[in-house]
């Protein structure tokens, strides 16, 4: 069944809508949209991460969480949360270092700052 159709049955079902709270409705709009921004942008072989107190969402290839430097970063969000995300992997470090692993991890630059990144995983 089509998302948007979901949304309008779930409306629908609720009866009596106008006297419910808005925070409801606006929760219910919010968890829609939260479902078709993960499924429409987040392509096969490629996950969402969410990084740093913004929780800033970037995709990266599955293949990564191969790579030591990454495993770096998982490890990070290991400690600080445990396995008790839920809904989004969320990496505790600034959007600056993550984007240093990135860029190590696709090899684009040969230049990274390895003593501030294993600063900030410290």
């Amino acid at each position: 069944m089509c998302p948007l159709k979901k949304l309008a049955k779930k409306v629908k079902g609720m009866g009596g809508g106008y006297l419910r709270e808005p925070q409801y409705h606006e929760r219910l709009l919010r968890e829609y949209e939260e479902q078709m921004c993960a499924k429409a942008s987040t392509p096969s072989g490629f996950f969402a991460i969410y990084v740093g107190e913004e929780e800033e969402r970037f995709v990266v290839r599955t293949s990564f969480l191969s790579h030591p430097l990454f495993k770096m970063l998982l490890e990070k969000s290991y400690n600080e949360y445990g396995f008790e995300q839920r809904d989004r992997l969320v990496v505790p470090c600034s959007v600056s270092t993550f984007k240093e692993v990135v860029n190590a991890v696709q090899c684009r630059n040969g230049k990274f700052d390895l003593e501030k990144l294993v600063e900030d995983f410290l």
